[in-house]
């Protein structure tokens, strides 16, 4: 009967279902009307991303679009919360949900900052990591890698550290993939719908709250992005108000679902592969930005230099539409998402990761190589013109 209960929060299924469906059509329409207010802000007080050599777009664009993000799902889960009130909540939820709300809240403002003003990353990294402090300070935390290099249990003086470094990295993947027209907000929606549903599958039903809020606000936005065209003033960026904040949303998902089994130990639903459901969904992102790391320390560059070297990037120079890029890119995180929650239960962990790795540098290989064979016929074709 406890068991049972904890499947639920607490909560009766009538509550889970009213709730849940009202909590994202209430995102929803308060995007819909936030998202025209804010471009014809952005419109009057000259509020654009300027376009320049990295990016693929033209026009007067806004970069204001995640401003509406926080609001939207602060508002809609206090309210959906509020209706949740007559059922008590395990006694951790609620620092969980505070520190992380703080979390939140510090580079919502950080991204408004750099979307208005422009902030360097010795401003933003920093933020980024007393961000991820606070989350690991609510008790989430990477407590065991389930046999990743022979290791399962770790202490505190390891777990934190390394559950910091990785927050910040799924925050910047999420940061520095919004490149494109909707990859970005188009990676996250395919994100929160996963992790939706596992907190419903494991009874998480107030993070699967914040789940289908965050989608309530990421498919407006969406369809703006994608479908909007700046000379009808219809189109809007995510700016880094949206993208750190939505990194970090996911990163707190991610870290609720790989310390599953640690939380809730009366739950034997596939807990023992928690760790690698909660990291699957992020190997594309996470992949690339530190194939990027690597690429431009090697190349003795600053790892937070902009460049053009992102998987969207290279898409776009083998010839794909930015709508081509964008699919291929989700189609690719929804396939190693699935490859590995398939063999998770027949292959070691260990392997499994090594797969991942070797399947993402073969992909990048294949990738570089069709570039510069294009690059060597544009440079033939060039001079036998001038010839």
């Amino acid at each position: 009967m406890d068991c049972l209960k904890l499947l639920t929060d607490g909560l009766d299924l009538d509550t889970v279902l009213t709730v849940l469906p009202s909590t994202f059509f209430t995102c929803v329409l308060l995007t819909v009307v936030a998202l025209p207010e804010v471009i014809s802000i952005a419109f009057k007080k000259q509020l654009f991303d300027v376009p320049d050599y990295r990016k693929v777009h033209t026009g007067q664009v806004p970069r204001l679009g995640g401003v509406t993000f926080l609001p939207g799902i602060m508002i809609a889960v206090m309210i959906a919360f509020g209706f949740m009130d007559g059922y008590p909540a395990p006694d951790h939820l609620g620092a969980e949900l505070m520190f992380c709300a703080a979390g939140a809240m510090f580079l919502y403002m950080t991204g408004i900052a750099d979307d208005i003003a422009g902030l360097s990353y010795r401003v933003k990294f920093p933020v980024q990591i007393i961000a991820a402090f606070l989350l690991c300070a609510s008790g989430l935390w990477i407590d065991d890698l389930h046999g990743i290099l022979g290791i399962h249990e770790i202490s505190p003086f390891i777990g934190i550290p390394l559950s910091i470094v990785l927050v910040v990295l799924i925050i910047n993947s999420v940061n520095l993939i919004d490149g494109i027209d909707g990859l970005a907000s188009g990676l996250c929606i395919l994100m929160t719908i996963v992790f939706c549903v596992m907190f419903i599958r494991t009874g998480m039903i107030r993070f699967a709250t914040i789940a289908v809020a965050s989608l309530g606000v990421l498919v407006p936005f969406y369809v703006y992005n994608v479908y909007g065209t700046s000379e009808k003033r219809t189109k809007i960026f995510m700016g880094d108000a949206g993208s750190l904040t939505m990194g970090y949303i996911v990163a707190v998902f991610a870290m609720k679902t790989a310390t599953f089994a640690g939380k809730y130990p009366e739950l034997k639903t596939d807990q023992e592969y928690s760790f690698i459901y909660a990291f699957a969904i992020l190997i594309v992102p996470v992949l690339d930005v530190l194939r990027l790391f690597c690429h431009r320390i090697l190349h003795k560059r600053s790892p937070f230099e902009a460049d053009r070297c992102h998987i969207h990037h290279k898409f776009l120079a083998i010839g794909m539409t930015i709508g081509q890029a964008r699919h291929t890119i989700i189609g690719l995180s929804l396939a190693f998402f699935l490859v590995n929650i398939v063999l998770v239960t027949h292959v070691n962990i260990n392997i499994l990761l090594a797969m991942d790795i070797v399947l993402w540098t073969l992909l990048h290989l294949g990738i570089s190589r069709r570039i510069r064979v294009l690059q060597t016929r544009h440079a033939e074709c060039s001079k036998n013109y001038l010839e």
